[in-house]
């Protein structure tokens, strides 16, 4: 049997990420003949994907769709027109094929994803490398949510790095690290794609991952967990297993303000991090309660404070909006993310504000995603009016991304 995986094509021109999920699955299929293709590296995606279908006579077809749309307030763009043209084109040329869609976009919306969609057979949420191989036996329909069991190693062999390496400053290239989130914080997704609670990878795995990369012309990963430092010992292990590799990589990861301290900075710096992101919601000790976030601004300023002090670049993502607060919480929680830049001087890689993306499964749904055009406005927590177009001045004033300029 043949089967063709497939990182679908987003729509627009934007950097390609190394799709570390079709290799996982592909690694759980050894007695299948596989061929991963990843049609945002084509100049033409559509043309390239009829190409590969003729020639490739795939009696299996698996979509993996990354994102279902950016989850950006001021780029409310939809991916799932474009998904969903991939899927039917797939149907018309390959009538006999089983067609089965996953990935961390579908597993958010794949009710309403599989309900847009006639030609999907079968839709796996979650991790699904424990039960594709059954599904494709059994040329299963409906929606199954994939096992939480041991990790497998993925076939790096079935992908072109270096069609990557040229974007790993973007966060091209990925090792993963842990899956799942044990926090509750009420705006996240990362609970309901990969789990509720954590699992450490063995580091024997994510060595063999790196080296891989390193083998291959990466200079630069990015640490694929919903919280690295989820344990802080756990975190400092993986710092450990890199630098013991001198390999020269760099890396960064998405961090927890919580037990961010001096020591646990100069471990991750010595090891090639270079960048930590944080993220700490609404920005203010009662918007980050209530965002159920299990650290206050004062433990974030000690973080940052850590970071830069061991050399690491940092960044940080705020959402601010007039909850019980009202306005001048708001305000708040933009002179706080100012502060926190000042605070992080010549090291601060990116200071954001945004808006709550809703999402199924969390405090502030209903939810939806929409087929074609622009994601409506009610799909995001914005603050009432006025507070709307204050936040729209303080974004302008306080927003910082000195990457870009």
């Amino acid at each position: 049997m043949r089967i063709l995986l497939v990182q679908t094509w987003l729509g627009r021109k934007q950097h390609p990420v190394l799709p570390v999920g079709l290799a996982l699955i592909a690694g759980s299929l050894p007695s299948y003949e596989i061929r991963i293709e990843d049609l945002n590296l084509s100049g033409s995606p559509m043309d390239r994907l009829r190409s590969v279908l003729a020639d490739y006579r795939p009696d299996c077809v698996g979509f993996s769709m990354r994102n279902a749309d950016t989850t950006s307030y001021t780029d409310r763009y939809s991916y799932i027109s474009r998904c969903l043209e991939q899927i039917e084109l797939t149907s018309r040329s390959c009538p006999d094929a089983y067609i089965i869609a996953g990935g961390a976009g579908f597993s958010i919306f794949a009710e309403q994803i599989m309900g847009y969609s006639g030609h999907i057979h079968c839709g796996v949420t979650g991790h699904g490398e424990l039960i594709v191989d059954k599904l494709v036996g059994e040329r299963a329909s409906g929606i199954f949510r994939g096992a939480e069991g041991v990790f497998l190693s993925p076939r790096l062999d079935l992908i072109r790095v270096d069609s990557y390496t040229p974007f790993e400053n973007n966060l091209a290239v990925g090792v993963e690290v842990n899956r799942g989130c044990d926090r509750r914080c009420t705006y996240c997704s990362y609970p309901v794609i990969s789990g509720k609670s954590v699992r450490e990878r063995p580091l024997e795995q994510i060595r063999e991952d790196i080296l891989h990369f390193s083998g291959k012309g990466s200079r630069h990963l990015f640490l694929i967990a919903p919280v690295l430092n989820n344990r802080k010992a756990r975190g400092m292990e993986v710092a450990s297993t890199i630098g013991h590799l001198n390999s020269g990589i760099t890396w960064e990861a998405y961090h927890s303000a919580l037990d961010f301290d001096s020591e646990y900075a100069s471990s991750i710096h010595d090891s090639g991090c270079r960048a930590v992101t944080f993220s700490p919601d609404g920005g203010t000790a009662g918007q980050m309660r209530r965002t159920r976030k299990d650290y206050d601004p004062a433990i974030l300023e000690s973080a940052i404070t850590a970071a830069v002090s061991s050399g690491i670049e940092v960044s940080v993502n705020i959402f601010p909006w007039d909850s019980a607060g009202g306005i001048p919480e708001m305000i708040r929680a933009f002179r706080n993310g100012a502060r926190w830049g000042r605070l992080a001087g010549p090291r601060l890689r990116r200071l954001r504000f945004g808006l709550i993306r809703r999402l199924p499964r969390t405090r502030f749904e209903p939810a939806s995603v929409s087929r074609s055009g622009r994601i409506p406005e009610k799909e995001f927590v914005r603050p009432t009016m006025p507070g709307m177009l204050l936040f729209r001045a303080m974004k302008r004033l306080y927003e910082r991304d000195p990457i870009k300029t």
